[in-house]
């Protein structure tokens, strides 16, 4: 009979632990949070930043001209990160209030602009977690006899007539035209264009078929410093800048991790992000005066000169009628 009731204990003792065996196997294969967004568009450090609760999914560039943003949003996404200019494509109704009011209080005048350049509907709903200027990118600059080269006006140069790779944005190339005196015709701008190709701009310097192009400083630091022939200057009239920012999904439980931000800001990362071309969206003087140790042959790109900071810019969203207005009198010049 003791051996019997023993047997039933071992029994039940024994069924428990498997139980708990079962439990702890299924909450270690929880499937973990995504964050979604296309790859190389943001340093490694993002990533290798979250916690181990968190998984990337990349989106591919192919995929956002054929689905939009919102359909991808149906699947799991409990974060998003993108560009700045696929911000309007995002339905705000599809995205959650970002309550990181901590945070949000630490934002440079500079993202609180380019928040408020949202408007009501996404200011909140959008948080800018790091910010890269756009720049002149030259191949072999010695030999180009340039002229005003720390200036806009070094696009006119006669070395760079139908040899830059422009971005394919009539706004914001607009945008550089007008801090440059130009109003409503922008033929002399369009005489110096190779091409309008943002996404392979760095391919046609580095290849040789264009000599000078326009893009963000995050996506040509790597090849300037690995390759001698390149080159770059930073405006003194100061430049659009390119915002990396968050999205949280509707659809999400999950509340903002805002420790990972912390992290990715913090000292641990601060430096490796800036050597890739990022800054942070928190003051530009505490930054400054924290010393990064940065290559000094790129101190002055990388974390820039005050008073070329501060001439720096961020393009509002534009409602329909602009966007209608903005393409008739660029077609037009």
């Amino acid at each position: 009979m003791k051996i019997n009731e023993l047997g039933r204990r071992d029994f039940i003792k024994y069924g428990l632990i498997s139980s708990l065996f079962i439990l702890s196997g299924c909450s270690t294969s929880q499937q973990k949070l995504a964050l979604r967004g296309v790859p190389y568009s943001f340093p490694s450090e993002f990533i290798s930043s979250l916690s181990t609760s968190w998984e990337f999914i990349p989106i591919e560039n192919i995929e956002l001209e054929k689905i939009p943003y919102n359909s991808i949003l149906q699947e799991q996404t409990d974060l998003l990160i993108l560009n700045d200019g696929w911000t309007s494509r995002i339905p705000f109704g599809s995205l959650k209030e970002i309550k990181a009011t901590e945070l949000r209080d630490y934002l440079s005048r500079k993202a609180i602009s380019f928040l408020d350049g949202l408007g009501e509907d996404y200011k909140n709903r959008i948080f800018p977690v790091a910010v890269s200027p756009w720049v002149i990118l030259f191949r072999n600059e010695e030999s180009l006899a340039l002229t005003n080269n720390n200036s806009w006006e070094v696009i006119f140069s006669n070395a760079l007539k139908n040899q830059i790779v422009f971005p394919n944005s009539p706004y914001l190339l607009i945008s550089i035209a007008k801090k440059m005196g130009f109003v409503n015709d922008f033929s002399k701008l369009k005489s110096q264009a190779k091409s309008f190709d943002d996404r392979n701009a760095l391919n046609w310097v580095v290849s040789g078929r264009a000599n000078a192009a326009v893009l963000p400083l995050s996506s040509c630091v790597d090849s300037l410093v690995k390759d001698p022939r390149l080159s770059i200057i930073l405006p003194q009239e100061g430049s659009p800048l390119n915002w990396t920012v968050l999205a949280s999904p509707s659809l999400s439980p999950e509340p903002f991790p805002t420790d990972w931000f912390n992290l990715l800001w913090g000292e641990r990362y601060l430096r490796r992000v800036i050597r890739k071309g990022f800054l942070p969206p928190t003051s530009f003087s505490d930054l400054r005066r924290k010393n990064i140790n940065v290559s000094q042959k790129y101190q002055s790109i990388l974390i820039p000169e005050e008073s070329v900071w501060n001439k720096c810019w961020s393009l509002p969203v534009l409602r329909f009628e602009e966007k209608q207005a903005l393409a008739l009198n660029w077609n037009n010049s």
